[in-house]
């Protein structure tokens, strides 16, 4: 039984032929990329999703500010009516018409 075990890894031994020198750092060349490509995708994938949150915070800030806007202008044509304001002279004036 020893002798068929030892012919075995003897046939597999014989079947086995060595890469390059070449060869070998070409593989190794293409798993270090492969490495580094799944590191960058992972790092923009996180970088996406702070984005994406950033993105939704500035929108909420958007809205916000849009508001204060429209509430500020009916407050201003509630006081003065329709009309436009000069924010470098200070001044209102109302629309003819």
């Amino acid at each position: 039984m020893a002798n068929e075990e030892t012919q075995v890894v003897d046939e597999q031994v014989s079947n086995e032929t060595p890469l390059s020198e070449s060869e070998k750092e070409q593989l190794q060349e293409l798993i270090q990329t492969n490495q580094a490509l799944n590191q960058a995708f992972g790092s923009l994938s996180i970088r996406k999703i702070q984005l994406e949150d950033e993105e939704l915070m500035l929108k909420e800030q958007l809205a916000a500010n849009l508001s204060k806007e429209k509430e500020i202008t009916q407050k201003i044509n509630s006081k003065y009516g329709r009309g436009s304001v000069d924010l470098q002279r200070g001044i209102f004036t109302p629309s003819e018409g």
